[in-house]
């Protein structure tokens, strides 16, 4: 579904140029869930970024469904770390707004934007406004609008980073549901190992800048996942016990320095 062919990305700026990936060779299958994951500044959000249009490769090939990407697309989803909903506009609205963009809401697209509302925990809410919610119940509202154009691609760039431990763990569980009944190919990019584990069919591991594919990591835990105890939880604490010590492995190898023009 996704394939990125040698890609490479590099910025120039006044101090010179920083290259961000390094000949990137990746995969992600139809209805896969990848989730990207590496130090601060190893380029994985430019990773997203090339992905869903808003970037070209210096170098390289990035396709979707075997067509390359030289713009944003419609049956592309892309959701940040900040929710970024109109303040102005009720919970309900914001979830119809890509569906306003693309030319009109019909009633069964309200009928599903209610049920996605209600089953990330957000029912009796349809009609508050952004500033009556938590900054948890404002990123369920984001992940519904990305989720109500029944995207063939979800990326998800750092989505619960600004949340606390439980509201990321809730929020997990719910993104996890809703990705085994609609099934979207998924990039999930996040710091978080253990989110990782929990969500992805397979982790990707990027080296410290220029970023490049250090070890992708198959997740062969029977879903639904979670930390609590269960029959899996030996094999949940393998996995982040193993990418745990790859990014560790990364901090034992020095940084590219960026190429000076």
């Amino acid at each position: 579904m996704i394939e990125l062919t040698g890609v490479s990305r590099t910025f120039r700026t006044r101090r010179g140029d920083v290259e961000a990936l390094r000949a990137i060779d990746l995969t992600v299958a139809a209805g896969e869930f990848l989730a990207v994951i590496g130090r601060s500044g190893c380029g994985k959000s430019t990773l997203l970024r090339l992905v869903a249009g808003l970037l070209r490769p210096s170098e390289g090939r990035v396709a979707i469904a075997g067509t390359p990407v030289a713009r944003p697309r419609r049956d592309v989803a892309l959701m940040f770390q900040r929710p970024a909903l109109l303040p102005w506009r009720s919970v309900l609205t914001n979830v119809l707004l890509p569906l306003e963009i693309r030319g009109g809401v019909r009633a069964e697209d309200r009928d599903r934007a209610r049920a996605l509302l209600d089953s990330v925990g957000l029912a009796g809410f349809h009609r508050r406004l952004p500033h009556e919610l938590s900054g948890g119940m404002q990123q369920r509202v984001a992940m519904c609008r990305a989720l109500i154009q029944r995207p063939s691609v979800l990326l998800m760039d750092e989505p619960f980073s600004a949340l606390d431990a439980l509201t990321r763990e809730e929020l997990a569980g719910q993104l996890q549901q809703l990705h085994l009944e609609m099934r979207p190919t998924t990039v999930f990019v996040t710091h978080s190992i253990q989110e990782a584990v929990l969500l992805a069919d397979r982790v990707a591991v990027l080296s410290s800048r220029p970023g490049r594919v250090q070890r992708i990591i198959t997740v062969d835990i029977p879903r639904p996942r979670s930390f609590g105890h269960n029959a899996h939880l030996a094999d949940v604490a393998s996995h982040v016990a193993e990418l745990t010590d790859l990014l560790h492995a990364n901090d034992a190898q020095p940084l590219d320095a960026p190429r000076i023009a």
